[in-house]
């Protein structure tokens, strides 16, 4: 790995082993012995499980990179290191322990332990650091030296979150810590109870919120739901505990994570935090009240999951001034409120001014929402069909989703007639759902529709052909629909996707396709009942691919595919009525992939496949006879196809080399 002639480079101070993680597992130990007067050691990425005790011997390294590898353990003897500045372990994820004895690491600057989900304790006495600046993550023990008194003294800066803090004896031990005083920590949190939230790293791109990072790091095996009460260490008064945490004014995010408390703090609101950008309300199940967020003039996004005391949200939300409250909100996410009956608007209408993404998710009893002036898009997912009267006054979306609302039978008209700006809509999982408005042709800006799960919905309105910039259409589950209206995609002339997916009462498609002079990619699946291909299909003038999956009762393809030239991929899965491919599959020209799987009565191949020359790839599964007559050399049909490069047949694929030197036998 390391090239012989370096080792002659007795007084190399950097190095940088950029290896790919299979390369090794264990960190050479000749490096430590040969190169006595590192500076800078970077082990990024390798795949080493163990550090060797010999690393002691780097008595002058500065910086050490362990980060993203699959170390367990660090060796008692990286404490020997004492001219060590920085140690970064970033994305270690076994590492279950730091060494005993770091705090005589007095060097020490940067400690970088984020994603280091198998660390369940800290060391002793790490407070005697005080030169530390960066620690993302301190463990709360229940023993003195790693109590929350060790981050006192330690000038911490950047961002930092305390865990396990239900082992916090007394509430004297948070005021000890002054995070008030502590001003150049920009990002905080503050979790109690199991770790459903890992606070991942923040990437570059600075318009890719921290929310997407933490919340998409939630543990699938503990949910706010299933996770039990944290015992309480601190005198039982959590809530006193919280009001000692306050942290300083320069605060831009704020993440508050299994909070046992009744109330939140005092500071959250009333201007307390006047830079804080971002704020995460993670499962503060006993909490009655939101706090009173509404003058805080730079929050930009608000998320707040596992809510359940919450019965309403009202003028104290908004704060004390009603003068535009929310002004530099833009998205605002609730999630599991499910006891949440109302949500009181102001009167002035004048919250929220600069929101732009709304998601409101298993809140089932909610039935009232305030008005939303500048609301873009908008996610509604198990709730109560009322609430939608109550979207139906928004006039500005842009994307609109419902999903799981069990008792909806049909939208609102003005839901959509209202929002003619309108460019995605998905409506899933309303079984009860029969019909949908005709005020769906205004949205002549509507570029995707996608409609799944909606069991009894049995027509589409005529007016679907109005949507003159549709380009993606997405129809699956829908197992009441027995055909499209007539002349019912006329006018849909942007469309380039086209899916239809598990619609088993389907009969036909729309009879005229000739206006989809755009359509690209046209898919369908899982049709039990459809027999035919409209017999216009020769007007798809820019079709790419076409997928038939699981369609029984079609027994060939429509004679006019022919003429679609621009044809580059054909699948044929599950469809054992087809008995055999047409001759005239010689004319698609610009085929490039033939796939074919699960067409038991397909018997054999047509002699015009030999003569498409574009075929790079084709692949020939579960079907019987048709493999037989495939087989390399000795097959009836591989003649037919053995200049094709990349040939699967069966569970074995015929690698490329193969067939070139089968051809030259």
């Amino acid at each position: 790995m390391i090239p012989k002639g370096l080792y002659e480079a007795k007084k190399l101070r950097t190095l940088l082993l950029l290896s790919p993680r299979s390369d090794f597992r264990e960190a050479p130990k000749n490096i430590f012995s040969s190169f006595p007067y590192l500076r800078v050691l970077s082990l990024s990425g390798c795949g080493i499980e163990l550090l060797p005790a010999s690393i002691r011997h780097l008595t002058c390294l500065r910086y050490l990179d362990l980060s993203y590898t699959f170390i367990k353990r660090l060796p008692e003897d990286l404490c020997d290191l004492f001219q060590l500045q920085n140690l970064n372990l970033l994305g270690c994820c076994n590492i279950t322990a730091l060494p005993r004895m770091m705090r005589i690491m007095t060097q020490l600057r940067h400690l970088n332990i984020k994603g280091c989900k198998s660390l369940t304790w800290m060391p002793a006495r790490i407070g005697d650091l005080i030169e530390l600046q960066t620690l993302p993550i301190f463990i709360v023990g229940q023993d003195a030296e790693r109590s929350l008194e060790e981050l006192q003294l330690l000038k911490l800066q950047g961002e930092l979150e305390i865990k396990h803090l239900e082992n916090v004896k007394n509430t004297w031990e948070a005021a000890e810590i002054k995070l008030k005083e502590k001003q150049f920590i920009e990002l905080l949190g503050l979790s109690w109870g199991e770790d459903d939230l890992d606070w991942n790293v923040r990437k570059e791109n600075k318009s890719e919120s921290l929310l997407f990072h933490m919340m998409n790091k939630i543990s699938p095996s503990v949910r706010p739901s299933e996770k039990k009460d944290c015992n309480i260490s601190c005198g039982g008064n959590v809530e006193e505990l919280l009001e000692c945490l306050q942290p300083n004014t320069n605060l831009k995010m704020l993440l508050l994570n299994g909070y046992p408390g009744k109330r939140f703090p005092c500071w959250m609101g009333n201007l307390q935090l006047p830079n804080l950008i971002e704020l995460v309300l993670f499962d503060c199940r006993k909490c009655e009240h939101l706090p009173g967020l509404g003058q805080l003039p730079l929050l930009k996004t608000l998320y707040m999951h596992g809510m359940y005391a919450v019965k309403h949200i009202r003028f104290e939300f908004y704060g004390n001034n009603p003068y535009r409250p929310f002004p530099s909100l833009k998205e605002l996410t609730l999630i599991d409120f499910p006891n949440l009956e109302d949500w009181l608007c102001m009167v002035s209408k004048e919250a929220f001014p600069s929101l732009v993404k709304l998601t409101v998710k298993k809140c089932p009893k909610l039935k009232t929402m305030p008005w939303f002036p500048s609301l873009q898009c908008l996610e509604l997912q198990n709730c109560n069909q009322v609430i939608l009267r109550f979207a139906s006054e928004l006039s500005s979306l842009c994307s609109l989703v419902v999903d799981v609302v069990p008792d909806l039978m049909c939208l609102p008209e003005q839901l959509l007639g209202n929002n003619p700006d309108l460019k995605s809509l998905t409506i899933s999982s309303c079984p009860h759902l029969q019909s949908l408005p005709a005020s769906l042709g205004r949205l002549v800006a509507l570029k995707s529709l996608v409609i799944r799960w909606c069991e009894e919905l049995t027509s589409f309105p005529k007016e679907l052909w109005n949507l003159v910039s549709l380009e993606s259409m997405e129809i699956s589950e829908c197992h009441s629909i027995t055909s499209f209206p007539e002349d019912g995609v006329e006018g849909l002339g942007a469309l380039r996707n086209l899916s239809i997916e598990n619609c088993n009462s389907l009969k036909c498609l729309p009879m005229v396709m000739r206006s989809l002079k755009a359509l690209e990619h046209l898919t369908i699946m899982y049709c039990p009942k459809l027999a035919s291909f409209p017999v216009d299909m020769q007007h798809l003038t820019t079709l790419r691919s076409l997928n038939i999956l699981s369609c029984p009762e079609l027994t060939c393809l429509p004679e006019e595919l022919q003429h679609v030239t621009t044809l580059q991929n054909l699948e044929i899965r599950s469809s054992p009525g087809l008995i055999s491919l047409p001759e005239w599959v010689e004319n698609l020209v610009s085929l490039r992939s033939l796939a074919i799987s699960d067409c038991h009565n397909l018997s054999y191949l047509p002699e015009g496949l030999q003569r498409l020359s574009a075929l790079q790839h084709l692949s020939i599964q579960e079907c019987p006879s048709l493999e037989k007559r495939c087989e390399r050399i000795r097959g009836e049909d591989w003649k037919k196809i053995s200049h094709i490069p990349h040939i699967y047949i069966g569970s074995l694929g015929l690698a490329q080399q193969d067939i070139a030197s089968s051809s030259l036998n």
